[in-house]
């Protein structure tokens, strides 16, 4: 038996959509670990049975919170330009995404959608893969190998997944002795570099790594990338 509001929600204009945005808020506030029914009707000033009038239950607000952030992301710079320009412009976009809302985003990584907004994400990474010559089923691969990486790396930089570096200057002299304490000679070797985590640097990276690897499994040139020091790839 579903469990009714007080009718409060309704009289103050209470929708799904607002709601769901009352909910992105707190979770950009107080963290998507931290986030409950009360604190969203204490957010919204009503009781929290008057949730029910317009969502089932937690587990479908905070899929509507990931739904809502997707749909929030501007994919149209990944609709022009090189296949390898269009690659990055959606990864690009993923990413301010996720740095717009760094304590919510996690939420679009690890609950699985199935909206138009998600849609949308997907055929915009795929028009970037359509000209590769590749069949549908591996377009579908590199798709989830392209997907596996944005992930990945948004996760550790959303402090949501392990990394062994740190972006703490004040950290990184420790982080440094404990790797070389191993005697290992490689890890000594790169410790100042493993020690360090700059996130926009590893980032296009990784991303210029995976659009290389593509070019040539596809047999098609690769075009270098941006040069060091232009917009989206950092000097160093």
């Amino acid at each position: 038996m579903s469990v009714r509001g007080t009718g409060r929600g309704r009289r103050l204009g209470l929708t799904r959509e607002k709601v769901i945005a009352a909910a992105l808020k707190v979770i950009d506030r107080d963290g998507h670990d931290s986030f409950s029914l009360r604190r969203l009707a204490t957010e919204l000033d009503v009781e929290a049975m008057s949730l029910y009038n317009h969502v089932p239950n937690k587990e479908a607000i905070l899929d509507g919170v990931a739904d809502l952030l997707l749909s929030g992301i501007d994919f149209s710079g990944a609709d022009t330009g090189s296949w390898q320009d269009r690659i990055r412009a959606h990864a690009v976009a993923f990413r301010a995404a996720a740095r717009r809302h760094p304590k919510a985003f996690p939420l679009v990584c690890v609950r699985p959608t199935r909206s138009r907004a998600s849609l949308e994400s997907i055929r915009s990474a795929l028009s970037g893969l359509a000209e590769l010559g590749l069949s549908p089923q591996e377009q579908v691969h590199a798709l989830r190998g392209y997907v596996a990486y944005i992930v990945g790396t948004l996760m550790r930089e959303l402090d949501s997944a392990i990394t062994l570096g740190t972006v703490d200057p004040g950290q990184v002299r420790q982080r440094i002795d404990g790797i070389t304490a191993t005697g290992d000679p490689l890890l000594t070797a790169t410790a100042p570099h493993l020690a360090v985590s700059d996130h926009e640097v590893e980032f296009h990276y990784g991303l210029e790594l995976l659009i290389a690897g593509l070019a040539t499994r596809a047999g098609v040139p690769y075009d270098g990338g941006p040069p060091p020091g232009a917009p989206g790839r950092p000097a160093r």
